[in-house]
Parts: C-alpha cells; sequence; structure tokens
C-alpha cells in the first residue's frame, strides 16, 4: 500500500534526511503562531526498532502496551501544556478506512491517551481510496514537512520534504478542508482497541 506524495506536493522543496527531518520540526514548532495540522493515512506502520509499546501489542499483551504508550505519552506532555498555555490548534486528522489493521487498534490506545493530553484527533474515511493522499505535517501558512516512507510495503519513515512554497501549503491545508467537507467522521468510539484482534 503506497502512499506516495504527488510531484505537485514536492516541487520547489528540499529532500531531507530522518534526523534532519525531525530537526526541522524542533525548529518550526516554536514558531506556529496559530494551528498545527498533522495528516495520517498508513493503515499499516512500523515504528522504530524498539518502540516497546508496539512490540507488547504486536504480542497480544494489550495492557502493557497501553502502560507503556502512557509513559511515552508523558514525554511530550510539555508540548501539550503549550499547546494549552498558547492557545493553539493541535489537530491530527487521521485517515481510516474499516475493518482496522492491527497497527491501528494499537494507534487507538495512543489516540485515546493523547487526546485526554490535549490533541485533537479527527477520524475520517476520506472520499476516495486511502492511497490517495499521504502523510504531512502543516505549520500554519508557514511551513509543511512531507514525510518519505520509502518503498516498501507496510511504511517505515526514512526521511522526508521541506516545503516554504505558498502554493504548495495552500494546497495541504486545502487537503484538509476537503476531508473534513467530503469524507465521512469517524468516532473514535466505534473502535474498540482493546476487542480481540482480527
Amino acid at each position: 500500500m503506497m502512499h506516495r506524495p504527488p510531484a505537485w506536493a514536492l516541487d520547489g522543496g528540499e529532500r531531507v534526511s530522518l534526523e534532519e527531518f525531525q530537526r526541522t520540526f524542533g525548529d518550526a514548532w516554536p514558531r506556529i503562531d496559530r494551528r498545527f495540522l498533522k495528516v495520517e493515512c498508513w493503515q499499516s506502520y512500523q515504528e522504530a526498532d524498539g518502540v516497546r509499546s508496539q512490540e507488547a501489542f504486536q504480542k497480544g499483551d494489550v495492557d502493557l502496551a497501553r502502560r507503556l504508550l502512557e509513559e511515552e505519552a508523558k514525554g511530550d506532555q510539555p508540548l501539550y501544556d503549550e499547546v494549552k498555555a498558547r492557545g493553539l490548534e493541535f489537530t491530527r486528522v487521521r485517515l481510516v478506512t474499516p475493518p482496522l489493521t492491527d497497527y491501528l487498534r494499537y494507534e487507538m490506545i495512543n489516540y485515546e491517551i493523547r487526546s485526554r493530553l490535549g490533541e485533537n484527533v479527527e477520524f475520517i474515511a476520506p472520499p476516495s481510496p486511502v492511497e490517495d493522499y499521504f502523510d504531512f505535517l502543516l505549520f500554519d501558512a508557514d511551513i509543511a514537512l512531507i514525510h518519505d516512507y520509502g518503498d516498501g510495503p507496510v511504511g517505515y519513515q526514512v526521511g522526508g520534504w521541506i516545503t516554504r512554497v505558498p502554493a504548495t501549503l495552500e494546497a495541504l491545508a486545502e487537503i484538509v478542508d476537503e476531508l473534513r467537507a467530503e469524507g465521512t467522521p469517524v468516532t473514535g468510539a466505534e473502535f474498540s482497541p482493546d476487542a480481540s484482534r482480527r
């Protein structure tokens, strides 16, 4: 299942390594004035080696996965505190195509935890095949980071692209608007992460 960014999204952008991608996130975050949008479309994804929560879930230990996810989320508490203090919009737009994959069942636990910390998570069944979309981060209308997951079938981030092209940033914001207007909202409660895995 591929979610390659289209050429128009990359035109004028800069290809960066995973380390540069993460560093750019750290540089862009303090400059947010109003909103941060994160679009996620992969239905299956492999976290970096050593993510104990995902390993526990894959072994069927949902309770341990939940505890580990709560520990992992604590590391981001300062970020969520800053979002609240600055009155920022922090929204994750998560595309879902039922039935959920094991990966999304795992992530539903994570989303539940992070929603309690102050992150707004919108679940949307997209109006066209989920493969038509791609992951990106949008910092106001100033800069966007577009993920590169390589050529594998599951997804494993290998870097990405940085873009500051105004037309591209506008088009990325329009993708979110279109998903909200034309997609079907889905409540996280419709999925039970603790249900037996299929």
